[in-house]
């Protein structure tokens, strides 16, 4: 099947990509038919079976076994690396909260980092006294100066750098690799926001040495909202307490006592707790079949990578556009600017038109998600959109509200 065909069958099993131009998979990416199907699927089985029969017990089972094998066959990691989670921050929370911080412990992270990650940071200065230093990377374009900055705000006192594998902000893609290699120097430890990396670029994360990875489902690997997974590098697993704790905690639910024993399932599965909405486990575990059988990893990174490419290009090509977003990583996403216009009231204005992205408050921008369903068709529309709109007068552009 040539590539013209295949995505011609993406895109019919993604009717939003026949409907509009969308453009904004960082934030929520498309949902295919094998999704819905499965979510629909399951629901009627629950519906006519019941919620809590033994049956549905077992499959639920199954399906977050096969869950936890396809996030590893992703990222390159044993499934007993992985736990599932709801989303990206719950990731972050469980390994910020799962270490054993001391007063005056420092955590330094960064001006690329995403409120999932530097909210629980907050919470931890004001509950146990951490000092969390903020590292300006925004503009910042070698690699190697990257590396030295956050270097330089290494101490003695330093336990982790958090900071994001791909920034939500700019699009930058950040050298891990270097990060953790550095970091582990220092003695210290790496815990990785991946919500806009997975599924969008090739992972190998044990080679990588970073230890913590939280990854969604529901952005670039276009599976439903409440899904996602953590890598816990198996050698820092005794390192990260639970914080959460349920039956699903446990190696058998019915290993505990009542003078306080229990037994966690062995892994990075004793982190997950306790009832989850089971169709969307299922729908997820469908659609990660689909994306690695059907579609295939190889075809999905390159399409991103050339599409983003293709943007970069185009954007930087037309007059009164100031890219953010620094050339090479094509990660996907791209933020910039039309000069002297509102990016809330662009953004309104494209929505119009059917042409989906987003503005971000920090930088106050627009920011466009190329996917691998995408076609360079989509790109053009998009920037010929934005021509029009830099054809006119910034003040009839419609109100955001």
């Amino acid at each position: 099947m040539s590539n013209n065909d295949k995505l011609a069958l993406i895109r019919q099993a993604m009717p939003v990509t026949q409907e509009k131009v969308y453009l904004n998979t960082g934030t929520s990416g498309p949902l295919s038919s094998v999704t819905i199907e499965t979510l629909n699927k399951e629901n009627a089985r629950e519906l006519v079976s019941g919620r809590a029969d033994s049956e549905g017990f077992a499959r639920l089972g199954e399906a977050k076994l096969a869950l936890r094998q396809a996030f590893a066959a992703l990222s390159g990691a044993s499934p007993a690396e992985i736990a599932l989670t709801h989303h990206t921050t719950e990731g972050m929370n469980i390994a910020l909260h799962g270490l054993d911080f001391q007063a005056g412990d420092e955590v330094i992270s960064t001006t690329l980092d995403h409120q999932g990650g530097l909210l629980p940071l907050y919470v931890l200065r004001q509950r146990k006294g951490i000092v969390v230093k903020m590292v300006d990377l925004m503009g910042i374009k070698s690699d190697a100066e990257i590396v030295a900055r956050l270097e330089a705000a290494v101490t003695p006192r330093t336990r982790l750098i958090l900071f994001s594998h791909v920034a939500w902000n700019t699009g930058q893609r950040l050298p891990m690799a270097q990060i953790a290699a550095m970091t582990h120097q220092h003695h210290a430890l790496t815990l990785v926001d991946a919500a806009q990396s997975t599924g969008a670029i090739p992972l190998n994360l044990p080679a990588s040495g970073v230890d913590f990875y939280a990854m969604p489902g529901q952005k670039w690997l276009c599976g439903p909202e409440g899904t996602g997974a953590l890598y816990i590098r198996r050698e820092r697993l005794s390192m990260v307490q639970q914080t959460f704790i349920g039956y699903a905690s446990l190696e058998n639910s019915s290993l505990y006592d009542y003078d306080g024993a229990f037994f966690a399932a062995p892994g990075a599965r004793r982190f997950e707790v306790g009832t989850v909405y089971r169709p969307a486990v299922h729908a997820m575990a469908a659609n990660l079949r689909w994306l690695s059988e059907s579609v295939g990893w190889e075809f999905i990174f390159e399409r991103i990578a050339g599409l983003s490419q293709y943007t970069f290009q185009a954007l930087n090509a037309l007059p009164g556009v100031k890219v953010i977003t620094p050339e090479g990583g094509q990660s996907g996403l791209i933020t910039f600017n039309l000069e002297g216009y509102d990016p809330a009231r662009v953004m309104v204005k494209l929505g119009q038109e059917n042409i989906v992205v987003r503005f971000l408050p920090h930088p106050y921008a627009l920011r466009v998600s190329t996917g691998f369903y995408n076609t360079q068709n989509d790109v053009d529309r998009f920037i010929g959109a934005l021509e029009e709109t830099l054809s006119g007068s910034p003040d009839a552009l419609p109100d955001f509200e």
